[in-house]
């Protein structure tokens, strides 16, 4: 979301959007370690490009950047 709105050329928010994707990782990894044995998750994969292989979201949370050394998460 942070890189939709800096193309917009609003970077207002980036701070809470960064600490946003924090956030949403940590329920990405807890959520996957709840269904990680289920014989369905490779179809959630390609359905819903989420799961083990595919994410948005790459932040990498034993390596939390600061937020101004952030910009090269989530980028396509």
């Amino acid at each position: 979301m942070r890189q939709y709105f800096n193309s917009l050329e609003i970077s207002n928010y980036d701070e809470l959007l960064y600490d946003m994707g924090i956030k949403e990782k940590e329920h990405e990894i807890y959520f996957l370690e709840k269904i990680k044995t289920n014989k369905f998750l490779p179809y959630y994969e390609k359905y819903f490009s989420w799961g083990n292989n595919q994410s948005f979201n790459n932040i990498d949370l034993d390596k939390k950047y600061p937020f101004e050394n952030s910009n090269h998460y989530c980028k396509k």
